[in-house]
C-alpha cells in the first residue's frame, strides 16, 4: 500500500494549490491549500455518472513534525462524487469532520459516552445508543430554548435577556443560556 506522502504527485501533476476556508473555526477562518485531480483505483470503477478523485488538503505554514521535521501537514480524502460536483462541495464535506469531533466531545463532556466498562458488545451499544439519545434531547431542548429567548413579543429578534431589577430598562450584554447546565 502506497504511503499518504507518495500520493502527493497528484497534487503537483494539477500545477498548484487552491487556498480557501474551510469555515469558521473557534480561532478565525480555517485556511488551507487544496488539490483535486481525478484518481482511478485498481478493480474498483465509479458507478454510472459518478467519478473519483483524491482530495488534498494541506497546512498553510509549514509546522514541526514528528521526528523534527519541519513540513506542511497533508489529510487526504478519497472522494467518489457526481460527475459535475465541484471542489467546495467536496471540501465542504470533508469538514464535516469537525463538526462529528465537536459533537463527539460534547456527548462525551454531557453524557458520559466515553464512561462505559463494559465486556459484551450489546452492553456497549445500549450505552451509546442510550448517551446519543440523550444529547439528542437535550440538543432540541436547547434550540428551543434559544429560539423562545431570540424571539420577542413584537416579532423581532433579539439577544437581550431581561434580569431580574432591570427597572431602566438598560441592555445587559447577552449570556450563553444552556438546556443542560
Amino acid at each position: 500500500m502506497a504511503k499518504a506522502g507518495d500520493l502527493l504527485h497528484y497534487a503537483i501533476a494539477r500545477g498548484g494549490w487552491e487556498r480557501r476556508s474551510q469555515g469558521e473555526g473557534s480561532q478565525g477562518q480555517r485556511y488551507y491549500d487544496w488539490a483535486w485531480s481525478d484518481v482511478l483505483l485498481p478493480g474498483q470503477r465509479p458507478a454510472d455518472g459518478f467519478a473519483q478523485h483524491l482530495l488534498i488538503r494541506r497546512s498553510t505554514d509549514k509546522k514541526q513534525l514528528a521526528g523534527g521535521r519541519v513540513d506542511f501537514e497533508y489529510a487526504y480524502f478519497l472522494v467518489h462524487h457526481r460527475r459535475d460536483a465541484a471542489l467546495p462541495l467536496a471540501m465542504c464535506r470533508a469538514g464535516v469532520r469537525w463538526k462529528i469531533e465537536e459533537n463527539n466531545e460534547q456527548a462525551k463532556q454531557i453524557t458520559g459516552l466515553g464512561q462505559y466498562q463494559v465486556r459484551r458488545w450489546n452492553s456497549w451499544h445500549r450505552h451509546v445508543t442510550c448517551a446519543m439519545l440523550a444529547l439528542a434531547f437535550l440538543t432540541i431542548q436547547r434550540a428551543q430554548h434559544y429560539e423562545q429567548q431570540a424571539t420577542s413579543e413584537d416579532g423581532t429578534v433579539s439577544n437581550h435577556v431581561p434580569e431580574q431589577g432591570d427597572e431602566q430598562g438598560k441592555a445587559t450584554p447577552a449570556r450563553e443560556m444552556s438546556a443542560y447546565r
